[in-house]
């Protein structure tokens, strides 16, 4: 089974206390299981799990729209990711990512309004950084990118250019199915 997230693909902290009960768990080492039953089924566009398609698995964290829910997300990853971010949030502070993107970060694709600031945080960081013109155009790069195996993850740490995080996860998602469907063809 491959993993994005420590120990399981579904349980993911997504409210302050289902955090709390993550952190709390793992200092007792409650069972991950008990957990989820617990805490129900994942929060739509918050670290869930889209697709697998050509051997590339995508996860979409488009509610991740600040700083703070994308370092959530990266704490809880255990392997490098192709991360796709950004949005119209210039006045986020992107330098807090910095550490997390050092070591979990394989490459980056920008998108928004601070893509440029975005590629300028993280030049130092990120060895591959890429700018994209619209989400539909950096789900493309980064399955070019991707090798087997490998994780492409939707976490903006910013609000979106005039959408709503559902509405730019479902385009996401619907990126992703199209992709799955010209493969298929």
């Amino acid at each position: 089974m491959r993993y994005l997230f420590a120990k399981t693909e579904t349980l993911t902290p997504q409210r302050p206390t289902n955090m709390a009960s993550g952190i709390s768990s793992k200092i007792v080492e409650i069972r991950n299981e008990n957990i989820k039953r617990c805490m129900g089924d994942t929060i739509a566009h918050r670290q869930q799990y889209i697709d697998t398609v050509d051997a590339v698995i995508y996860y979409d964290d488009s509610k991740a729209e600040n700083v703070t829910a994308t370092w959530f997300t990266f704490e809880n990853i255990v392997r490098p990711v192709i991360w796709i971010a950004g949005g119209d949030d210039s006045e986020a502070n992107l330098k807090e990512l910095r550490r997390m993107a050092r070591n979990k970060v394989k490459a980056l694709v920008c998108i928004g309004t601070n893509k440029a600031k975005m590629k300028k945080t993280f030049q130092r960081e990120v060895k591959d950084i890429f700018e994209a013109d619209s989400l539909e155009e950096a789900v493309r790069m980064a399955s070019l990118l991707a090798k087997d195996d490998d994780i492409v993850l939707f976490s903006p740490a910013a609000k979106a250019d005039g959408i709503s995080f559902a509405e730019r996860g479902e385009l996401f998602t619907d990126t992703v199915k199209l992709l799955e469907n010209e493969l298929h063809q």
